[in-house]
């Protein structure tokens, strides 16, 4: 007689059945994980700014407001939870950081 095999049901139920996959990351790596995230966000508005060509590039005020602009918006991303990136950039590095101690 076989015993039926039992799938996980959902990606919650299969990090817990790896026994490497840290459970949750420490606050330092997610606070950097945070900052890394803030700052890829952040640049990737500037650039996308920048190839749009929104405004006149040649007035230093319209540039100021542009900037600010981008600040904004990527501070309401932020509130909003960001892209959703830094809790998978800190367990990557937790799981890494494990992995390497052993």
């Amino acid at each position: 007689m076989t015993t039926p095999i039992a799938f996980p049901k959902g990606p919650g139920e299969l990090a817990a059945a790896k026994p490497d996959a840290p459970q949750k990351a420490s606050a330092e790596t997610l606070k950097a994980a945070r900052e890394f995230e803030s700052l890829l966000l952040r640049h990737m508005l500037e650039s996308m700014q920048k190839t749009a060509h929104i405004g006149k590039a040649d007035s230093s005020a319209n540039s100021g407001y542009q900037s600010m602009a981008v600040e904004a918006l990527a501070d309401g991303i932020e509130r909003g939870g960001g892209l959703g990136l830094s809790d998978l950039i800190a367990k990557t590095l937790e799981s890494e950081m494990s992995r390497r101690a052993k």
